[in-house]
């Protein structure tokens, strides 16, 4: 299905883009520099390398000065279509094949499915205003917006004033600022699926407005948004989720004085989030938790009313080929008059927490976007990373002495949970084309609500996915 595009994409990484007359063409191509230069001498290599700096540096300011402005083609990292300093426009496209073998053996599944395949575009006019569109082409990913409604292709759909560095302005649809997981992209991820904390607490996408910037040489950073419902993630085809959602994220930088290890780029975001959830849904309104590759409702909604907080924190470090990272979450629900005679019954409680860490075997720096120093059929075999997770999530409220039910309306939920180990190798052949391997091992906590026929609560899954994103 993908051949195609991959065969196109391998085409382009192995032979530079040509560049258009400008006085023939309308439109100018300017190709760029390679992105390797070729090493220096063992000895000199260091001296020759801060001589060269200087030079560089006025180099690129003056190929920055001297680019044209009338509209162009830029072919660099990403391709990107410029004019003058007042117009950049930088198309994307994201196409995700997964192959999966789940351990519960769900029926019916399909274990080959195009998971994504998303275009876009990103955008700036005149170093103010910024845009993003995206747009989901399959209906794997699409999403409910209320209660028995169509759901939506779009994904980001939002607008931004950049006032200052400190102060940017956005509104439209875009990802309610909770959980580093959630947050970062997941063509990104150094696992091909998110935390189960990730997926199933934190918010996702709504639409809204925020503010936001960053202070102190971006050591310190904030956001700030109200929102018409609390995310994708806590909404289907009959559970309505949340109503107006008020959200705040900070990170900081804590340790910049730090030098050894790399603990002065050592990143700490706390965030919170209050929601109005409303008992209109056809269905219980609470979150659901289910399992990483079959999707199986492990722990069913319960009947919701009131106020739904959420809290969090996350810790990220990366160290050249090393990187590491832990987050924190807890979503409390309120279930006023939503007892079997009326009466208020206690909180229900969900918790998450992950630890992870990969390594880059090549040598190449751990970041979201890892280019490989030597692209497959240009020189070398690519870029290969390790990485593994550890993670918790689980289910309950508040224990009174009463017996636990299943109930959606039990006045001591029976708690139940998951504990996931997953074990991941990815191979990035070039900026541009990744395959990732993930062996996932799932423990539910409650026997009687476990995927498997038999009544077992362990069992192993893989997932194999070959990834596009330009």
């Amino acid at each position: 299905m993908l051949i195609a595009p991959f065969a196109l994409l391998l085409a382009l990484a192995d032979s530079p883009v040509p560049a258009a007359d400008a006085s023939t063409s309308a439109v100018a191509v300017v190709a760029s520099e390679p992105a390797q230069a070729p090493a220096a001498a063992p000895k000199e290599g260091k001296k020759k390398a801060d001589k060269e700096k200087p030079a560089k540096a006025k180099k690129e300011k003056k190929d920055k000065d001297e680019e044209p402005s009338g509209l162009h083609f830029v072919w660099k990292d990403h391709p990107s279509i410029r004019a003058g300093k007042w117009l950049r426009l930088d198309p994307s496209a994201k196409l995700q094949e997964d192959k999966m073998s789940p351990g519960d053996d769900p029926v019916p599944f399909d274990t080959l499915i195009l998971k994504r395949a998303r275009v876009g575009v990103d955008g700036e006019l005149f170093k103010y205003f910024q845009f993003s569109i995206d747009r989901e082409l399959t209906s794997n990913n699409t999403v409910s917006l209320i209660t028995e409604s169509t759901k939506t292709p779009w994904r980001d759909l939002f607008g931004e004033i950049k006032v200052a560095d400190a102060l940017q302005i956005r509104g439209g649809r875009f990802k309610i600022p909770f959980s580093r997981d959630q947050l970062d992209g997941e063509a990104s991820n150094d696992f091909v699926y998110r935390s189960l904390g990730g997926d199933t607490l934190a918010p996702g996408r709504d639409t809204g407005g925020m503010v936001h910037g960053r202070f102190f040489d971006r050591a310190v950073g904030y956001n700030v948004g109200v929102f018409e419902h609390d995310g994708d993630n806590s909404r289907a085809k009959k559970i309505a989720g949340g109503d107006r959602t008020i959200a705040a994220r900070v990170t900081v930088m804590p340790l910049r004085k730090i030098k050894a290890m790399n603990l002065d780029q050592t990143e700490i975001g706390v965030n919170m989030a209050t929601t109005d959830v409303p008992d209109t849904s056809v269905l219980a309104n609470g979150l659901r938790e289910r399992t990483a590759v079959s999707q199986y409702t492990f722990f069913s909604p319960v009947f919701v009313l009131g106020k739904r907080k959420r809290y969090g924190a996350d810790i990220d470090w990366n160290k050249r080929q090393f990187g590491a990272r832990a987050e924190y979450m807890m979503v409390t629900d309120q279930r006023t008059k939503q007892g079997l005679r009326g009466d208020t019954l206690n909180d229900a409680h969900y918790y998450a927490w992950y630890v992870s860490g990969n390594w880059v075997l090549t040598g190449e720096k751990s970041e979201k976007a890892i280019a490989p120093k030597h692209p497959l059929f240009m020189g070398g075999i690519g870029a290969f990373q390790l990485a593994a997770r550890y993670e918790r999530l689980w289910a309950d409220s508040k224990v009174t002495g009463e017996p636990a039910f299943q109930n959606s309306r039990a006045e001591v939920i029976l708690p139940n949970g998951d504990k996931v180990l997953t074990l991941g190798v990815n191979w990035y052949l070039n900026r541009w084309i990744k395959l990732q391997g993930n062996a996932i091992h799932e423990e539910i906590q409650d026997a009687g609500r476990t995927p498997l026929l038999d009544g077992g609560t362990k069992f192993w899954s893989t997932v194999l996915r070959l990834q596009l994103a330009l």
